[in-house]
């Protein structure tokens, strides 16, 4: 089974040469991004916490900046249109007669902005975007990003404008929309270039509930165009999503006890979302377990074929799928101990495998890089034995075997070339540096498996991956004499 950048990868249709990258570029501009992300966030000291959102997008950003820096064979991917660049788990044909590729194109004397292609599903706009300058100073201020820095010079300072210049991102104003009735949230990520005088990025804007089909256009600009000169995407065409009112009391989150009222229930193709109405004490929401939160949303569907499908296999992003979701193939939603049938019939208790809902799992023995660092190794027969995964272990070879959702992970102690239905894959973890000039940077290490008597402990990013499981760290605060301790594993399958 490849990789979701493996799949994008061979679908491109590469030809045979590749411009030239610069490896040190991308990578300034990809730490740049993170960075806004995190000031956004801001997040307090300590080990990182594993916010649900943030942990797709910095997977994102990291696999886009290993597949430029090795050959550069990504350099096509400004080719692939909103579906494929969002939507990276099976078949997205259902929703490509409402994708928008024919947006008309905005221009000064400077630059041209344009929407390659967009998707808008009621609540959530996907949108490839590419800015080209039109005479040589114009593509020496954008290629050099001084188009970008100096936009923010006035409303941020000096400071901003020489980070922007060395790390090439767009800043806080850079991309901006405008949709006057209704707010929301902006995602955004680097692409390679099209050309020596142009740049691309995909974005992604989430609005703050379902709004269904706009008679107003979605205005989205760059700061150093303004907003005269903002491309207007349609807003008046979705997928008739699948709906469902129950006005039932559900659990929200089963560890923290979280109880509310069911009110609506939206399912579109590409996401979904709810209208619920808390019940009770909310206030262990911020408990000291920082992840458990991310345990909200008992949700499956059940399809015609009779299959399940788990948020982790739709590959679920605050509540944004990677999955295209074939809405006439849906035969009821599942939410807590509730199921709706999509046709209407009453609501009735659902038979679902509990192996299917989130639970913890004692983290093993720490295991540590040479630094010091503490990795996120997990033992993987108790894995199995939690999931209903098969296991098997030689004693020999010191190799594990185990299969989990048709699909099959070998490893061996000590060695982190992993093998994924017979296929080679590196396990990697990441830390942080410090350069020269005190900036930080993320570098790839080698997650190597390490035996504790009939088990094995592997990194965990490689499992998410393989399997489409979501395993993270929960840490209490203020327990130790570091501020932290490690005390869980949450695993959503």
């Amino acid at each position: 089974m490849s990789s979701h950048i493996h799949e994008l990868w061979n679908d491109l249709g590469l030809p045979e040469e590749y411009p030239e990258l610069d490896p040190e570029a991308i990578l300034s501009r990809v730490e740049a991004a993170l960075e806004q992300e995190e000031a956004a966030s801001a997040p307090p000291e300590g080990p990182r916490q594993n916010s649900m959102k943030k942990k797709m997008k910095w997977a994102v950003l990291l696999a886009a900046t290993l597949a430029l820096t090795t050959g550069a064979a990504l350099a096509a991917a400004y080719q692939m249109g909103v579906l494929d660049l969002f939507f990276t788990r099976g078949d997205a044909s259902v929703v490509e007669p409402y994708v928008q590729d024919t947006i008309k194109s905005v221009e000064n004397e400077d630059y041209r902005l344009t929407a390659d292609s967009m998707l808008y599903d009621g609540q959530n706009v996907f949108v490839v975007l590419t800015v080209e300058g039109l005479n040589q100073q114009a593509i020496d201020d954008l290629m050099s990003n001084r188009a970008f820095a100096e936009a923010h010079r006035e409303p941020w300072g000096e400071d901003m404008v020489s980070r922007l210049l060395e790390s090439g991102s767009t800043g806080p104003d850079g991309i901006s929309y405008d949709l006057r009735t209704h707010s929301g949230s902006m995602g955004i990520h680097d692409l390679p270039n099209p050309s020596g005088t142009s740049r691309s990025w995909q974005i992604d804007i989430q609005f703050g509930e379902y709004v269904g089909p706009l008679e107003e256009p979605l205005n989205v600009w760059l700061a150093f165009m303004g907003r005269d000169y903002a491309v207007r995407l349609p807003m008046d065409s979705v997928v008739e999503p699948i709906r469902v009112t129950p006005d039932l009391e559900v659990i929200s989150n089963e560890f923290l006890g979280l109880r509310g009222r069911l009110k609506e229930l939206i399912l579109t193709p590409v996401s979904y979302s709810y209208e619920l109405e808390r019940l009770g004490d909310w206030s262990s929401y911020a408990d000291s377990i920082t992840d458990l939160g991310v345990a909200t949303d008992l949700f499956y569907l059940k399809m015609k074929d009779g299959s399940i499908l788990t948020l982790a296999q739709l590959g679920d992003v605050d509540h944004q799928f990677e999955q295209v979701v074939d809405l006439t193939q849906v035969d009821s939603i599942v939410f807590d101990q509730w199921e709706f049938p999509v046709d209407g019939s009453p609501a009735r208790e659902a038979e679902l495998d509990p192996r299917l809902r989130p639970f913890l799992m004692d983290p093993p023995s720490p295991v540590y890089d040479l630094e010091g660092l503490r990795l996120g190794h997990l033992s993987l027969r108790q894995l199995c034995e939690r999931l209903g995964a098969e296991y098997r272990w030689d004693e020999d070879s010191q190799t594990a075997t185990a299969r989990y959702r048709g699909v099959t992970i070998t490893a061996t102690a000590g060695s982190s070339t992993i093998l994924v239905d017979g296929q080679p894959i590196e396990a990697t973890y990441y830390s942080t540096k410090t350069d020269e000039n005190g900036d930080e940077m993320y570098l790839p290490n080698p997650a190597v498996p390490v035996p504790d008597g009939c088990d094995l402990l592997v990194g965990h990013h490689l499992l998410e991956d393989a399997w489409n499981i979501w395993c993270l760290g929960c840490w209490s605060h203020d327990v130790s004499p570091e501020g932290f301790q490690f005390d869980a594993w949450l695993i959503i399958p």
